[in-house]
């Protein structure tokens, strides 16, 4: 970072304008305030740079800047493309902002630019994440060219929704699965609570070994063993994520962590909790102390929530 403001400083003094270049590296790393205040330098800003910046804004947040940078664009009178509306439909599935995601859509058909199957495929998630299936499902069967991804938004938009007979029979029509789409097919069930469903399309995809089990899979079939009192799956999915190094991951950890839990193994949830250290969060302490709480370990609780206030007010006179 030092060594990129000492590059601008440097070019500045010898009357070279390195802005834009700048500007990209900035958002490689990502430094998007700064980024965006060299942006707000220049006077007219190509269609690239303001996509690239729409793109950092679109991954990382905040969302609505994106929108922002829309309303700059049309009134610099600077060209969209496909590149401007993927972003910014996924902008709109984020914040969400579905009078926005309407509005670019009928924009995005006007520029006529419905040939892009990046573009539509972040419409579709749009859509789909929104829970107007009904357009997605338009959006999708108007699709010439449909890649896993707008398969798996599809599945995803479904499951999420409980209408699981549509999820299934794109799930079977599909001619390439991949990870995303067995892992928003458990989810979708873990989420609407069907947890021997998720737990069954989970040993299905152990069977058929198309895709590894990652992360977001172990999160969302976790919660479906706690629920079940599958203690013995549990611990198959722990040395699997052992094995993989996912329990780094803290989503996957705290999923871990309740299923000992709700399983009545108090101490092994202990264990993972302690494990976890100072990539705990609120979910892992909640679920730690709610823990020892209902196996009548109320003291062990008490004092666990009290560290956790001690641990949040430091933080708060440090910060």
């Amino acid at each position: 970072m030092n060594k990129l403001k000492q590059v601008h400083a440097h070019a500045l003094r010898n009357g070279i304008d390195n802005t834009k270049f700048l500007i990209v590296k900035l958002l490689e790393i990502p430094n998007i305030s700064y980024a965006q205040a060299l942006f707000d330098l220049i006077p007219h800003p190509t269609a690239f740079l303001f996509n690239k910046l729409i793109q950092a804004y679109s991954s990382h947040g905040p969302h609505h800047r994106c929108l922002s940078l829309y309303s700059q664009m049309r009134l610099q009178r600077c060209p969209l493309n496909q590149y401007s509306f993927t972003f910014l439909f996924a902008a709109c599935a984020a914040i969400p902002s579905l009078q926005h995601g309407r509005k670019l859509h009928t924009q995005f058909l006007k520029f006529g630019l419905d040939f892009d199957p990046f573009a539509l495929t972040a419409l579709l998630d749009m859509y789909a994440k929104s829970g107007l299936l009904a357009s997605a499902r338009q959006v999708f069967d108007g699709m010439i060219e449909r890649d896993i991804p707008s398969w798996n938004s599809m599945i995803a938009g479904y499951a999420r929704c409980g209408k699981f007979a549509e999820a299934r029979e794109l799930f079977e029509l599909m001619p390439l699965r991949n990870v995303a789409t067995w892992t928003a097919l458990i989810s979708g069930y873990s989420q609407n609570e069907r947890y021997e469903e998720a737990l069954e399309v989970f040993m299905e995809m152990k069977n058929m070994e198309e895709a590894k089990p990652n992360v977001q899979t172990l999160a969302s079939v976790l919660p479906a063993c706690a629920n079940l009192g599958a203690l013995e799956m549990g611990k198959k999915i722990e040395a699997y994520a052992r094995e993989n190094g996912f329990l780094r991951n803290v989503f996957v950890s705290n999923a871990l962590l309740e299923m000992y839990a709700k399983c009545g193994k108090i101490d092994t949830a202990r264990r993972v909790f302690d494990e976890i250290g100072s990539e705990r969060n609120l979910c892992s302490w909640n679920s730690m102390v709610k823990g020892l709480a209902v196996h009548g370990r109320w003291k062990e609780g008490l004092a666990l929530f009290h560290e956790m206030l001690e641990g949040l007010y430091q933080m708060t006179s440090h910060s």
